[in-house]
């Protein structure tokens, strides 16, 4: 059997195992083929491939695919995940000249280059005589920036480091691409920056769950030349275990690969993929609850218990039926989903695979791990409990003792909102105690 054709660790470097993404790679060039040479910012949650997309577009067989010619065009990638506290814009402009220089053919602007990353700081107009220089020359210059939050949240790069790289981009043959996990407006350290006009020369495109097509091409074409078929069973198994999600599907195909080459039957090969795939995703799912707000957490709390209570046909949940559980269900959903923890589909919403369901309903019910008994939370929580109407502390009084010390403040919250309180109520009570 051929070596396992599934990766789930690093980002892919090789264009020709990279699946989907036509459409955010057609905005991205498109942005770039067009007369003022524009910049793009991916926004996309942890795991789902950014990193990966920002090696395919600057790999140069993808880029004269796409009409931009390799010697006419320099794409740099910098890694801003070493951008640490200590760093300074002088630093991190030695370190993409640096790069630049080792993709520049042209022997002039290369001893710029090297002039200029040499200096202990960076003066702004010799950037510009740089760019300059670079213009003349028709060339351009893409700067691949991938985990620019680094950057944005990061106190020693201010409003004039923001300025002046706006001002580079605007008025040469510059455009950046940044990879965030939020829009990045919203990972500034300070006003100042937020209010900046930096932030205008993107267009934000998302970078989401994939297709169902596109799940299926990836699986499909990875096997071709592996000898092993997966069975349509087997196929339905994974989708729902991973879901759409490009890491997590990449994963479970993994382990349901491995499992074939353990020679392991048909039932023993899905109890094999549920047991590794459940215990590489956890670490990832808490991640993804542990950096969600408490409206976020509520909404993710609502889907995991409705597919739980399994009263609903497949997994999906419309928008007005989540809102008679939580009014501020709508806006909330659509964060979500940018965020690919939830699926939007055209029956409703569901979350973006059944392992997430289940995790959220463990974690939130962990009571076995709570520091404190149950009593020793209600006598320090008083204040927390009186926020509730005496209807309410009757509807959750024995709820509460069922969910972790960590979340009864969220549940108190939850219930608060008397138009909702029964029917959160019910719907907490119908899976906690079920039989």
């Amino acid at each position: 059997m051929a070596a396992n054709p599934f990766t789930y660790g690093n980002p892919i470097s090789d264009p020709t195992r990279f699946f989907g993404r036509e459409r955010e790679i057609e905005q991205v060039f498109s942005r770039l083929r067009n007369a003022e040479f524009e910049s793009s910012s991916l926004v996309g949650e942890r795991r789902v491939g950014k990193t990966s997309l920002l090696n395919t577009i600057a790999h140069p067989d993808v880029r004269r695919a796409r009409g931009l010619d390799p010697n006419q065009y320099i794409f740099v990638y910098v890694d801003l995940q070493m951008v640490d506290k200590s760093a300074t814009p002088a630093k991190l402009w030695q370190r993409m000249l640096k790069q630049m220089a080792r993709y520049c053919q042209d022997a002039e602007v290369k001893q710029m280059l090297e002039v200029i990353r040499k200096e202990e700081t960076i003066d702004t107009f010799a950037l510009a005589d740089l760019f300059d220089s670079i213009d003349e020359k028709h060339q351009y210059v893409v700067f691949l920036l991938d985990e620019f939050e680094n950057v944005t949240t990061n106190q020693n790069f201010g409003p004039d480091f923001f300025y002046g790289l706006r001002s580079l981009a605007i008025h040469h043959n510059l455009a950046l691409i940044t990879s965030s996990r939020q829009e990045l407006i919203e990972l500034c350290h300070s006003d100042a920056i937020r209010s900046s006009p930096f932030f205008n020369i993107f267009a934000n495109i998302n970078v989401g769950l994939f297709s169902a097509d596109e799940a299926r091409q990836l699986i499909a074409r990875s096997l071709e030349d592996a000898g092993v078929t997966f069975s349509e069973d087997e196929i339905n198994a994974i989708c729902r275990l991973a879901g759409y999600h490009p890491y997590f599907l990449q994963a479970a195909c993994y382990f349901l690969f491995e499992a074939y080459g353990k020679n392991l039957p048909s039932e023993e090969r899905l109890k094999y993929l549920r047991k590794e795939f459940r215990e590489e995703a956890d670490p990832h799912l808490a991640d993804y609850w542990h950096n969600s707000d408490d409206h976020e957490r509520i909404v993710l709390t609502v889907l995991a218990l409705l597919e739980r209570q399994g009263k609903a046909s497949g997994r999906s949940f419309g928008v007005n039926q989540l809102q008679d559980y939580y009014a501020r269900s709508d806006q909330t959903l659509s964060h979500l989903a940018k965020r690919s923890l939830v699926a939007a589909q055209a029956e409703g919403y569901a979350l973006f695979n059944s392992l997430w369901g289940e995790w959220i309903t463990n974690e939130i019910t962990a009571v076995s791990n709570d520091a404190q008994t149950y009593e020793e939370w209600l006598k320090s929580n008083q204040s927390t409990l009186e926020k509730l109407s005496s209807k309410a502390k009757t509807e959750i009084g024995e709820i509460l003792p069922k969910i972790s010390g960590k979340y009864r403040d969220l549940i108190v919250d939850w219930v608060s909102d008397p138009k909702s309180l029964l029917a959160v109520a019910g719907l907490l009570r119908s899976v906690l105690f079920a039989v």
